[in-house]
């Protein structure tokens, strides 16, 4: 792992400068120290988790990822057992000519193992947690295929502006967005009216999956692999 992120996220960690964030206070904090971690799309890479794993005790991990994460289908137990792993970041990254168009998909179909745009996603983690430069509602993820989304997923299943997610008194609410393809808590539709989140949901947008998992859902899961 790059020395600079480590120091970054050792530096927040520790309450060091640069740590900044538009969260009310005596709320849920939105922006952490995982928030180094984060890609442009809104990612931590497995292997970053797995690091920080190694390197800290439960409640420190716990105290670190701070929000749940939303974790692709293909994570499991022995996909991160595996001595070789994909490169979660390195996938889905050609071109496609047309990206402002959704693309309707069949929605019980499994996902797609095309290449391209959304190959990544049931291999992508995105903590409930903001990026530092995010500029959004402090109390909402947004998620789509629109670059700004908090939780930015290249496919063309996903609508530009898909899904949200909104923290209110403590818990997580999820509500669709008028989806072209729509969104599901436990395989029952989203409407616009938002819907309490809880520890393994399965959420789905568009064709893919994503488990809604507490930090100390997720340390287990390392553990076991």
């Amino acid at each position: 792992m790059d020395i600079s992120i480590v120091n970054r996220v050792k530096n927040r960690i520790k309450g060091g400068s640069g740590f900044s964030g538009n969260a009310a206070a005596g709320a849920i904090s939105t922006i952490g120290p995982l928030s180094s971690m984060l890609g442009p799309s809104g990612r931590v890479t497995v292997a970053s988790l797995n690091w920080y794993f190694q390197e800290s005790g439960r409640d420190e991990f716990i105290e670190f990822v701070q929000n749940p994460v939303l974790m692709g289908s293909a994570l499991t137990v022995e996909y991160l057992s595996a001595p070789k792993q994909v490169d979660e970041e390195s996938l889905g990254n050609s071109d496609i000519s047309k990206r402002n168009q959704t693309v309707i998909v069949n929605s019980d179909e499994f996902i797609s193992k095309k290449s391209g745009p959304g190959t990544s996603l049931p291999y992508a983690i995105y903590p409930l947690v903001k990026r530092a430069d995010a500029d959004s509602s402090a109390n909402s993820f947004t998620i789509g295929r629109a670059k700004n989304s908090d939780m930015n997923m290249k496919d063309m299943a996903i609508s530009k502006i898909h899904a949200i997610i909104r923290i209110a008194k403590g818990n997580f609410y999820i509500a669709d967005c008028g989806s072209t393809n729509g969104s599901r808590l436990n395989r029952r539709s989203l409407s616009d009216r938002p819907e309490k989140l809880h520890d393994k949901d399965i959420i789905s947008l568009g064709n893919h999956d994503f488990t809604f998992m507490t930090p100390a859902s997720l340390h287990a899961l390392l553990a076991k692999s």
